[in-house]
């Protein structure tokens, strides 16, 4: 494209326009308030409001009365008691209050005969003389007569005492025993002390068998286990009913 002559007369072409537009700050302004506008249009029309809340006032305690002379409120305490037994908690005063009002009304008003009674001790027409009572027994007089002693034992061939043990039935409660334990030989030797009690409970068949020999207490130094074969040898009457007695014994020597 060929470039444009200039003439000497012509001014020469300019790069910008410097030349100031007329009416630029009305339609700045307009337009502001044109946006101004539209903006608070929007915010009343779409605006964002919290909902109202009321403040309640606080539950406050109440407690509901149900006097049990009423006929409704019986009744319905009694349907509540066949419905469900034990749901109704009646306090110990209440329960005496209305015992006492049912018997006050079942019962017919009455006097005791007794109530202007005083007692009198009535005259005694002895005179009173003191004695002295006799003594029962006179100084010097024996209580019993005397008694020879007895002879003393012959001891054993060995030159100890054989000592067996024994069952004694507890609580008075059980069949009889038809037939003793029998005991080991030597089951008691120098290590048991002098005496002692050991109490079993056996539990009996309808034989009568013991099936069940349980010591009820521990023991030291004794041997439990040949007690407890010995009681399993003894027999008793079939128990009453035919079903399995329970029998306490205990082993003394």
């Amino acid at each position: 494209m060929p470039a444009p002559v200039r003439t000497p007369d012509t001014a020469p072409p300019l790069i910008f326009q410097w030349k100031r537009e007329r009416g630029v700050k009305r339609r700045l302004a307009m337009w502001v308030l044109m946006v101004t506008a539209g903006h608070a249009a929007l915010f009343y029309l779409f605006r964002v409001s919290p909902p109202l809340v009321s403040r309640k006032p606080p539950p406050q305690q109440s407690v509901l009365y149900l006097p049990s002379s009423d006929p409704l409120v019986q009744d319905l305490f009694t349907s509540l008691e066949e419905r469900y037994p034990g749901a109704l908690l009646k306090s110990e005063d209440h329960d005496l209050k209305a015992d006492m009002v049912a018997l006050a009304k079942a019962t017919p008003a009455a006097v005791p005969s007794w109530d202007a009674h005083r007692a009198v001790l009535k005259p005694f027409p002895q005179p009173l003389v003191p004695q002295e009572l006799p003594p029962l027994l006179q100084p010097g007089e024996p209580l019993l007569p005397a008694v020879a002693s007895p002879p003393a034992l012959a001891p054993p061939p060995g030159g100890k005492a054989v000592r067996s043990p024994f069952v004694a039935i507890e609580g008075g409660a059980g069949p009889p025993v038809a037939r003793q334990p029998s005991w080991p030989d030597k089951l008691m030797d120098d290590t048991w002390p002098t005496s002692g009690s050991v109490p079993f409970m056996l539990g009996l068949d309808r034989y009568g068998r013991p099936d069940y020999c349980l010591p009820l207490s521990p023991a030291t130094g004794l041997d439990l286990e040949a007690l407890r074969r010995a009681l399993l040898t003894m027999r008793f009457s079939p128990p009453a009913g035919g079903r399995v007695a329970w029998v306490s014994v205990a082993v003394r020597w």
